[in-house]
């Protein structure tokens, strides 16, 4: 196939598969067979509605400080592909990509990939080639038929379970529990950052065969509005942090990482305390300041992953106005991501993405925020058009939001860098 680039590969894989979701694990397990994939260490698998790549962040870091080589594999991707395959902190080149692909090109023969396959296949290429300790692989949609299941995972994290892709997983709480708990496997360790349980995940757990850590139960995290402690258990003992900086990341999803560490039985490196106060994920509560002003990048698409940023807003911003430029995906409940916002943000600036067909088109987001009083919103054509008149109109003392799904993040970045070239 006359394909070279990484961007010639992209292009096509858009296309190369009838659906571009297509939930299975026969496609990738059998290509993986074929071409004899396996991880010689552990791997971590991470599932979860909201909260799973800051979860493999701290991981990750906790990890390398440990001095554990690591490759990480999720998904997607905010500026470009390499940010989905890292290999000890650093993105996968162009070439090592190109050269994982192609090789599942030679090996798969007749079967059919979608792009999200071919992604977590050339991950575990190029993870198996470079010999690595750990593993940490981040479901892309649900778990049990994502396609990084097809390898068994030494310990399983579950961050939270809240509603999204209904049309794939299910339209309750208890029928996406399943689907995320399909991860976990029988005498291996399971941790549970989810406190409000829903009903059929334990039952689901216990029948794989599963061993499970619960938040609050197996290990403990105590908050305040500064700092948080935490108690965990492990084979070797228990371990506990005092005090740590509460920071823009969930405590219960570092937690979770810290649990998780302790079931791949590796020692809490001694920098744990500062690894998990400094870390910052792209994308994920991400504060920067820019051109004199307060901005908040978050990839939140969920009303659940809204609403838990908006109570992060009211601690952490207590008071200020509040400006957001808000575009999201055509199949999300946009209504209702709107509506748990209007508490604190006033001032919308809703914006098409015309390249992305997926994209919902700012003048139907509009529609959700009709009747809603004290609220003002306006439609532009693109983001970085969104983005520029929220600055205009925004005084020093505002915070601004750039949020809705990882385009919007993504097509922000793009503005601060054209703004600034």
């Amino acid at each position: 196939m006359p394909v070279k680039t990484l961007e010639a590969w992209l292009g096509h894989l858009e296309h190369a598969h009838s659906k571009p979701i297509d939930l299975s694990l026969e496609r990738a397990a059998a290509v993986a067979a074929r071409m004899g994939l396996r991880c010689a260490g552990k791997i971590l698998t991470v599932a979860g509605t909201n909260g799973k790549g800051s979860t493999v962040a701290a991981v990750n870091a906790l990890l390398r400080a440990a001095g554990v080589t690591v490759g990480v594999f999720t998904s997607p991707h905010i500026r470009v592909f390499n940010e989905r395959i890292v290999i000890n902190d650093k993105p996968a080149s162009d070439q090592a990509i190109v050269s994982a692909f192609e090789a599942i090109d030679d090996a798969r023969g007749d079967i059919s990939l979608t792009y999200y396959e071919f992604s977590a296949l050339a991950a575990a290429y190029l993870f198996d080639r470079a010999h690595l300790d750990v593993w940490i692989l981040e479901v892309g949609l649900g778990g049990r038929l994502d396609a990084v299941n097809i390898f068994d995972a030494d310990v399983t994290v579950i961050t939270s379970i809240d509603l999204d892709h209904q049309d794939y997983l299910g339209d309750t709480r208890d029928l996406i529990a399943i689907e995320k708990a399909g991860v976990a496997r029988a005498n291996a360790s399971c941790v549970v950052a989810e406190s409000d349980l829903p009903s059929t995940l334990l039952p689901e757990l216990t029948r794989l065969g599963a061993t499970i850590y619960c938040v609050n139960e197996d290990y403990e995290i105590e908050l305040d509005q500064t700092h948080w402690s935490g108690t965990w258990r492990g084979p070797s003992g228990s371990f506990t942090l005092n005090d740590v900086p509460r920071t823009a990341l969930l405590p219960s999803n570092l937690g979770a990482a810290v649990q998780a560490l302790i079931c791949l039985n590796y020692d809490l490196p001694l920098v744990t305390n500062t690894v998990l106060s400094s870390l910052e994920v792209p994308g994920r509560r991400q504060i920067r300041e820019y051109r004199e002003r307060t901005v908040l990048l978050d990839v939140a698409h969920n009303p659940a992953a809204i609403r838990a940023l908006i109570e992060f807003m009211q601690v952490r911003f207590p008071g200020r106005s509040c400006r957001a430029v808000f575009s999201a995906m055509n199949d999300k409940d946009t209504g209702t991501m709107l509506r748990c916002a209007t508490d604190v943000i006033k001032d919308w600036y809703l914006a098409d993405q015309s390249e992305n067909p997926r994209v919902a088109r700012a003048i139907d987001l509009q529609l959700g925020l009709q009747g809603i009083g004290g609220c003002t919103s306006h439609c532009y054509t693109s983001v970085a058009q969104a983005c520029q008149a929220m600055w205009q109109a925004s005084e020093k003392e505002d915070v601004l939001l750039i949020i809705g799904s990882f385009t919007t993040v993504a097509a922000f970045e793009v503005w601060t860098d054209q703004a600034e070239s």
